[in-house]
């Protein structure tokens, strides 16, 4: 089935990041180059409003998973009613490869951090590395890094941490799935550009290349610092990037037919005309998987609404208290005693009890039988 010409493209697709950007200012690229194409026009011209965003939120647009500004790879966008799916994909299975800088570990566990901890890494080889990799395959238990957006008593961790506040408590370790888990390259000192924090030569120490297929919420800077520990040394991440995420890939072209390549910067700043024809057959291909609910807005549709007012014409009646049960609520209510039947209905407006005439005339008459009688 074929989209109509002008028909409004929506959906997801996916933007190859580069390092050091961070997540929300390629939404901000995103939004400046999609607001003046032909493609995203119908869109522009059907979709409500934004009144209450800025002049640079032309559409609602977001993310699946933020990807740190070190870290290069797969950022998975939604745009239009593609943002309502955006909540799977924090969910589901990622592929990394990360470089392993031996020698200092540092407080946030990357290269942005400052180093707190140096140790000797003359020990550290290929087979030693790849002999425990081994221990970090399956399930496995990780502790998050300090420099984490999880939350401690509705504070992220984080913040504590900048602020130079204690932790409430330690964030506790989490169990983790980690389906691949492979050295792709060994660098000896020498044949890497690596640096330590805070330096500006190459550090004399091994760095290693790894593969990471694992689920969500797996911090691979948790993994670099916990394989340095392994290793009898120390060691921080130097270098991320996120390969695939759901089906979306860095590779061009894809290994797999049921892959999407992520577009890139350079496709974005090549124009419409490079970034539209690879782009185009993501949102047609999830219009039609996806089509807009047509009906009533509580999602009641018209044949249903008349459905229903088939059988409630056809349904007997209901008798009570002598009669029919009224057919509006405004006249069962009345039926049924009024709006304050019950001991507890009625309200004083002067905050006080609620006298009932009636029953102090009863009471009244009743004092005066029981004074007679006496």
């Amino acid at each position: 089935m074929e989209v109509p010409e002008g028909m409004v493209l929506e959906g997801i697709l996916a933007v190859n990041k580069p390092a050091h950007v961070s997540s929300a200012e390629v939404l901000e690229k995103l939004q400046a180059t999609f607001a003046s194409s032909q493609i995203y026009a119908p869109l522009l011209r059907t979709q409500p409003k934004r009144t209450s965003k800025s002049d640079g939120q032309v559409f609602r647009m977001g993310h699946g998973g933020t990807l740190d500004p070190l870290a290069a790879g797969v950022l998975i966008v939604g745009i239009g009613r593609g943002t309502k799916q955006l909540q799977k994909y924090l969910a589901c299975t990622k592929s990394y490869e990360t470089t392993v800088l031996f020698g200092a570990s540092t407080d946030s566990y990357d290269c942005t951090g400052v180093v707190t901890e140096r140790a000797n890494c003359a020990h550290v080889t290929r087979t030693l590395v790849e002999a425990q990799l081994a221990q970090f395959r399956g399930t496995i238990s990780q502790a998050p890094p300090i420099y984490s957006a999880l939350k401690i008593d509705g504070k992220k961790a984080c913040e504590y941490v900048r602020n130079g506040q204690a932790l409430p408590r330690q964030l506790e370790s989490r169990g983790m799935l980690v389906d691949e888990c492979m050295l792709l390259e060994w660098y000896e000192a020498g044949q890497h550009v690596l640096q330590y924090p805070g330096e500006e030569k190459p550090a004399t120490a091994p760095a290693a290349r790894i593969r990471l297929t694992v689920c969500s919420g797996f911090y691979v800077r948790s993994f670099a610092h916990d394989l340095g520990i392994a290793c009898q040394s120390r060691s921080h991440m130097a270098t991320l990037l996120r390969t695939r995420q759901a089906s979306y890939t860095t590779q061009d072209p894809p290994d797999s037919p049921d892959l999407t390549t992520a577009i890139t910067y350079a496709d974005i700043d090549g124009g419409e005309g490079v970034w539209g024809p690879k782009i185009r057959p993501q949102l047609e291909a999830w219009v039609l998987a996806n089509p807009m609910a047509r009906g009533h807005v509580n999602g009641r549709s018209e044949e249903a609404r008349r459905r229903k007012a088939t059988v409630e014409g056809e349904r007997p009646k209901q008798r009570f208290r002598g009669g029919y049960v009224a057919d509006t609520k405004k006249e069962r209510i009345k039926q049924q005693g009024g709006k304050y039947k019950g001991k507890w209905g009625r309200k004083s407006t002067t905050g006080g009890p609620v006298h009932d005439k009636a029953a102090s005339v009863e009471e009244t008459v009743e004092a005066s039988v029981d004074q007679a009688a006496v």
